[in-house]
């Protein structure tokens, strides 16, 4: 069977750029030996735009002979040849350079504009939901169905693990832009102790310790936090306590105490039940709080003067707590984000490099990949600051953490599209953090319905679809299909 496209373009009250889009893609496609037909779906009644709804109506129309569909703005011209419209056998983005996008992508997994699919794959999908009214997030979900339903995706890792982070009081729980692509999953093999309540290991400072920590310090380490909402201690020099707490089941804290007995502290809010990476650094001006490669800082005043901890403890936990930890380093140098970053994706393998290239000097270092008699931590650190166990309750594990979420694209064609200006035309981006009762509906739909899994794409779609066609004009060049959505 040769293939047959249907360009299928939603439209409602732009007919000066219909005026322009129908003859300039005819111009575009007339030597490219593609057959197709271009469908303006309209939406003939005064509810706000459907644009999944319309898509989805006009291939319940069409015949089996249209194999592959596009999907199409109104707006968005092609003018290069990349921009191609052939068959493709996986979902593919055209639209991924646009004028008015800076011919840049909106955010990371952006798929609108221009879409082509075959038609296995949308019916697989059950086609575009029909939930989303107004603006936003149709797009990301017919990626998901795409995902779940099994057509072939290329796959990426975000850096920045955006979809495994939630904040309940923002717009966007899941910041889409904040996504960093990269071509590798990244991972680290951490020795962890899981301490029990009634157990905690704890050391008195040497003297390199001691002197070690009075100008400036940093301490890096794993932390999974699966007890109660209680506070803990992770690690602290013990006195007037400085280092890294978990309060509250909820938020980190970095804090710091000086001479006067007088404390300051950074905080960032956790996520329970999976490992995060911690870096509190001080250096006799500033304290900054690293949580899972995100930084905050605060200047110390002038006169700012680190309490003195001669013949004090270091702590690890307390005996009132029940928490995992791993790869607890004390660095003696002022730290950059760069090295934070160097620890994060790489752990303890990237020590030997940091040393060489960084002239960082490991002070302390607790990696529980072995114990002396099962009474001393060791420390492999310059300071071999061993620290006592004392209780029994705790137990040696080899962990693996994923430092990067699986992030499913559509094939990209870096063709280049003009823009047809509009009213409205901003960032799209900025659109989504603006008060809209159908933005703020839509990102519920998708982010707390859809992504949790209480929607079922089979259910909702292609196979339910409810409309009425109007009449269906054939106007030459086009044919005109009026929806009542």
């Amino acid at each position: 069977m040769k293939d047959k496209l249907a360009i299928i373009v939603p439209y409602r009250d732009r007919e000066e750029h219909l005026n322009t889009f129908v003859p300039h893609m005819h111009e575009f496609l007339k030597d490219k030996e593609i057959d197709y037909d271009i469908f303006i779906a309209e939406q003939a009644d005064e509810r706000p735009f459907n644009y999944g709804k319309l898509c989805n109506a006009v291939v319940k129309e069409l015949d089996e002979e249209y194999n592959y569909f596009c999907f199409h703005d109104i707006d968005m011209l092609p003018i290069t040849d990349d921009c191609d419209y052939s068959y493709v056998d996986e979902p593919t983005h055209l639209a991924n350079n646009v004028e008015v996008h800076n011919n840049e992508l909106p955010y990371p997994q952006y798929m609108g504009g221009v879409l082509l699919v075959n038609r296995e794959d949308f019916e697989n999908a059950n086609g575009y939901s029909p939930e989303y009214y107004g603006y936003g997030f149709g797009d990301l979900d017919l990626l998901h169905r795409f995902e779940q339903s099994g057509a072939y995706l290329d796959v990426y890792y975000d850096l920045n693990k955006t979809y495994s982070t939630y904040d309940e009081d923002d717009v966007l729980p899941y910041r889409i832009e904040n996504v960093k692509l990269n071509n590798n999953p990244k991972k680290q093999i951490l020795n962890s102790v899981k301490i029990q309540k009634d157990t905690r290991f704890y050391g008195v400072m040497n003297t390199l310790t001691q002197n070690d920590i009075k100008k400036q310090f940093t301490i890096s380490l794993w932390f999974k936090d699966n007890g109660g909402d209680y506070p803990k201690n992770l690690f602290s020099f013990e006195g007037c306590d400085s280092g890294i707490f978990l309060s509250n089941g909820k938020y980190l804290i970095g804090q710091i105490w000086n001479d006067e007995e007088k404390h300051q502290e950074l905080t960032q809010t956790y996520y329970k039940n999976q490992w995060n990476h911690a870096v509190f650094s001080f250096d006799n001006k500033k304290i900054s709080l690293y949580l899972n490669n995100k930084k905050i800082s605060n200047q110390l005043s002038d006169n700012f003067k680190l309490y003195d901890y001669t013949n004090h403890c270091i702590k690890v936990s307390d005996t009132n707590s029940e928490i995992e930890l791993a790869d607890i380093f004390c660095i003696s140098n002022k730290i950059t984000d760069k090295i934070v970053s160097e620890l994060y994706y790489n752990g303890k393998t990237s020590l030997d490099l940091l040393k060489n290239e960084h002239g960082i000097v490991i002070s302390n270092n607790f990696n529980f990949d072995k114990l002396y008699k099962n009474t001393l931590v060791l420390d492999s650190g310059k300071n071999y600051n061993h620290l006592k166990i004392e209780g029994n309750g705790f137990t040696l594990n080899e962990q693996t953490v994923y430092l990067t979420d699986e992030i499913f694209l559509p094939v990209k064609i870096d063709g280049k599209y003009k823009s047809l200006v509009h009213d409205d035309d901003e960032n799209i981006i900025e659109k989504y953090y603006e008060y809209d009762p159908d933005i703020e509906e839509n990102a519920d739909i998708f982010f707390n319905e859809v992504l949790s899994g209480q929607l079922d794409y089979k259910k909702i779609g292609l196979s339910n679809l409810k409309y009425k066609i109007m009449d269906v004009q054939d106007r030459g060049e086009y044919k005109l299909v009026r929806i009542i959505t």
